[in-house]
């Protein structure tokens, strides 16, 4: 009764379903025997799945277990007070997962190509055109006879486009429309809105219900403010566009927030800005994003700030 495993599905997720199924079924030798065959896989099974543990004894006040990871499923206390804090527990834990994994199963049925964190990867279309994903990023590709159309799901994608005068090729990010016919150029759709960066050529930035954003060429950089739709451009050194595909984060007065968003997509858990009254504030460096922890450290010390790992999967940031 081992569960199927999803490459995009990370481990502490998996652990979370075989302590469900042991707090369902409590006595099932079975589940027992696989989740003792599940965590003998690697050492990183093991420890997500004493995390997962920590988290559950907390939740439900349940006895640190000692011995060997096979030893570590605990008994359920039989009174009624402590099943009614472990059906509490059961559903927090419950309700955390489905938050964590129900965007993300949505995301994987609408794209054709997604990128988990950290990971970068190159897609080249039927046309000969290549976009280039950054960490945890997502397209679907919808190409017809008269027109090329990506869609930008979320994430952040460089494109290296083939020219073709009679078939425009068009980035769809949420309301935000980036046509061009040849060119190379980056796109960003974050939480604070979408970003369109020219390296080589031309592009045209359109907005929900076809008015011009604006017409861009190498250098320039336009963002669209999501909500406001508040329309800013600004000039960018060339060589910096798509840094990220070399593993750097270049940042020119970006704001806090937009940085850790960033960063985010090269961390293994969450960040959570305790602080809001940093989101605002106004970054300018260059970050290895190999080292997002250090890189996050060191946006948080140049704000007075600091950074705290609440778990292995949790860094809060505070001032």
């Amino acid at each position: 009764m081992t569960p199927a495993t999803d490459e995009g599905k990370p481990l502490r997720a998996e652990a979370v379903d075989w302590l469900m199924r042991l707090q369902a079924s409590p006595g099932d030798a079975t589940i027992r025997a696989g989740l003792d065959a599940w965590l003998a896989i690697s050492d990183s099974h093991r420890q997500a799945w004493q995390s997962v543990e920590r988290v559950w004894r907390v939740s439900g006040g349940l006895p640190a277990a000692d011995g060997p990871p096979s030893a570590t499923v605990v008994e359920l206390p039989r009174s009624r007070r402590t099943r009614r804090a472990l059906g509490i527990a059961v559903a927090a834990l419950a309700a955390c997962l489905a938050l964590y994994i129900a965007p993300v199963l949505k995301l994987r049925l609408q794209a054709d190509h997604v990128t988990s964190v950290a990971e970068l990867s190159d897609v080249t279309l039927e046309d000969g055109s290549v976009v280039h994903l950054d960490a945890g990023s997502a397209v679907a590709i919808r190409y017809a006879a008269t027109r090329r159309e990506v869609a930008l799901l979320t994430g952040r994608a460089f494109f290296d486009v083939v020219a073709a005068k009679d078939r425009p090729f068009v980035v769809v990010a949420g309301d935000v429309t980036v046509t061009v016919t040849g060119t190379a150029f980056d796109v960003l759709s974050g939480g604070d809105g979408v970003a369109v960066a020219v390296q080589s050529g031309t592009v045209e930035v359109g907005l929900d219900g076809g008015r011009i954003a604006g017409v861009l060429t190498r250098g320039e950089r336009l963002s669209v403010s999501r909500g406001t739709g508040q329309v800013a451009k600004s000039q960018v050194d060339p060589q910096d566009i798509a840094a990220w595909r070399e593993r750097r984060l270049v940042v020119d007065g970006a704001t806090l927030a937009e940085v850790v968003d960033e960063l985010g997509r090269h961390y293994a858990g969450a960040i959570m800005l305790r602080d809001r009254s940093l989101a605002d504030r106004r970054i300018t460096g260059v970050f290895d994003l190999r080292r997002p922890v250090e890189a996050l450290a060191a946006v948080a010390r140049s704000q007075h700030g600091s950074v705290t790992a609440v778990t292995p999967y949790l860094l809060v940031i505070k001032q």
